[in-house]
């Protein structure tokens, strides 16, 4: 097991405590403090790739949806999404964080939402027909919640996910360095960010969600599993279906 120098307030953690106690950290990372300024911050800070990765995770749905989750909605940037690509469909929308919640709920007053974690979902059997998630797969327990998905997800429906990677070319990767440092002088003066921009990066870069979420999904019975690097590798998208 690799150990990390990372600290978050505190405590040091390795990739079994960042597996098992992530929701700790996404807690940190976005708070109260930081909701009113996320839609803004993480669409500078991508370069305006986030909007891009979220239309490609839609673009996977097909087109006789009922019922999608959008698990760690957070605004509900991705919500938004789905609305206009399945117009006739209804989304669930659920987040760690209340004062997200009710920013998804300014935004759409259609969204039905609830505050849980990914790893123990409130809600029955064979409830939904799409489950979606955007840059959650990092700070969650990858087994917990493929198991969670498969428990809720309807047969032959579809489950969707997106986060950042650490990029494997080697000019990429200095780019991708460079660009950290500077969020991490950003997070000296921004204080809401400061946790996020100091320490995302160390996240991403000693979390291997990708391998472990296919290794999980085949695990568990999905099939059709399949895998997408965005942007010169420093994102991805994995989608499955339960037969």
């Amino acid at each position: 097991m690799r150990t990390s120098t990372f600290n978050i307030h505190g405590f040091t953690n390795n990739d079994e405590i960042l597996s098992s106690n992530g929701h700790l950290i996404a807690r940190k990372f976005f708070s109260s403090e930081n909701a009113s300024s996320y839609d803004k911050t993480v669409r500078l800070a991508t370069f305006y790739k986030d909007s891009l990765w979220k239309k490609e995770m839609v673009a996977l749905l097909g087109g006789k949806n009922k019922l999608i989750l959008d698990l760690a909605c957070g605004t509900g940037i991705l919500s938004s999404y789905i609305r206009q690509k399945s117009a006739q469909s209804r989304i669930v929308g659920t987040d760690l964080t209340f004062e997200y919640l009710k920013h998804a709920k300014s935004r759409q007053k259609y969204l039905l939402l609830t505050n849980s974690l990914a790893e123990f979902l409130p809600y029955k059997n064979d409830s939904f027909d799409v489950i979606l998630s955007s840059y959650l797969a990092k700070y969650s327990n990858i087994s917990a919640m493929v198991k969670e998905h498969w428990r809720v997800l309807r047969k032959g429906g579809t489950v969707i996910f997106h986060d950042f990677t650490y990029p494997h070319f080697k000019i990429m990767k200095i780019l991708w360095h460079a660009y950290f440092r500077i969020l991490n002088q950003f997070g000296k003066v921004i204080p809401s960010w400061r946790d996020v921009f100091s320490n995302l990066d160390k996240v991403i870069q000693r979390n291997q969600w990708v391998n472990s979420l296919l290794k999980e999904l085949d695990l568990t019975g999905f099939s059709l599993i399949s895998k997408k690097y965005c942007t010169c590798g420093t994102a991805a998208i994995v989608w499955a279906i339960k037969e």
